[in-house]
């Protein structure tokens, strides 16, 4: 076998006849690891899944061109193979490989130990490319959680970061939570029309996030309410951030907003009911008025 472009390859050698002919014209993506866990033959489809050709990759191993969020269970692959391999199974798992140019596919890998040279415990990978599979539920998941006409998160992705917040330690006075409603919203469509009114929002949608930074969160609430997360940021930071926020209202516009920051007594659910009910504060107010505790 050949070491140019994505033709198969091998560093040792293996059966010649049947077997050798299967495995270098297969499309399933087919490699075979030494006891130390480096390539030492592949076939063209599993070179096209991992993005680089045989001779870039003989005596390698396949966590050089691994995901790094997948490296750990690399890692633990041999331990998983061998528990597989006393019940008479293959191991599966899904995972990522990285191409040279950032290019990311993912692939079910079914890994079956096999015997080498001298009786060496060798590893038979097969993979089941999921790359498109994977890319469609993500598409999926985003047109769930995303406003189609501002492009930020919509109220379902929101509450989904929420729950994230949640779930992972937060510290008391460190999350700020804020809702900010445009004003007179409806009078601005009357006057100029939906088209403007559209137009309005996503300007002020895109304003919004340049004027957040991340790690800082914005969601289009519903309507013209947009919902902002500030981690890290306690109420002096908040304040200054809605502050900033009011100067890029398009057209001369302005609005209203509710802020406050997580306690040690209540949920970021809680929190955020909190800042929703300091906005409606606002409102009652005027315009333009920003109302945090």
């Amino acid at each position: 076998m050949g070491d140019d472009g994505n033709r198969a390859g091998t560093s040792a050698s293996f059966d010649d006849g049947w077997f050798r002919a299967m495995f270098e014209a297969s499309t399933v993506p087919m490699a075979l690891a030494d006891e130390q866990g480096l390539l030492t033959a592949a076939n063209a489809a599993y070179c096209t899944m991992v993005g680089r050709p045989w001779s870039m990759i003989a005596g390698r191993s396949s966590r050089e061109f691994t995901h790094p969020d997948d490296i750990a269970a690399h890692h633990a692959m041999e331990v998983k193979l061998a528990a597989a391999a006393q019940r008479g199974h293959s191991h599966r798992e899904e995972k990522r490989y990285v191409h040279p140019d950032g290019t990311v596919r993912w692939g079910w890998v079914s890994a079956s130990p096999v015997t080498g040279p001298d009786g060496r415990a060798w590893t038979m990978a097969v993979i089941h490319d999921t790359t498109e599979r994977r890319r469609a539920e993500e598409s999926l998941v985003a047109a769930a959680w995303t406003d189609p006409l501002t492009g930020l998160l919509n109220r379902r992705g929101w509450e989904n970061r929420l729950t994230q917040f949640e779930a992972a330690p937060v510290r008391v006075g460190t999350l700020s939570l804020a809702v900010v409603d445009l004003d007179r919203f409806k009078a601005y469509n009357d006057t100029h029309g939906h088209n403007a009114g559209d137009r309005l929002l996503v300007e002020f949608a895109h304003g919004a996030v340049a004027t957040v930074e991340p790690p800082g969160v914005v969601a289009r609430w519903g309507g013209e309410e947009f919902a902002i997360a500030l981690p890290h940021a306690d109420a002096t930071a908040a304040a200054d951030v809605l502050m900033r926020l009011a100067a890029v209202v398009p057209d001369g516009q302005t609005f209203c907003a509710g802020h406050t920051t997580l306690r040690d007594d209540e949920t970021v659910s809680d929190c955020f009911d909190r800042a929703d009910a300091l906005l409606y504060r606002a409102k009652r107010a005027g315009a333009g008025r920003i109302n945090g505790d």
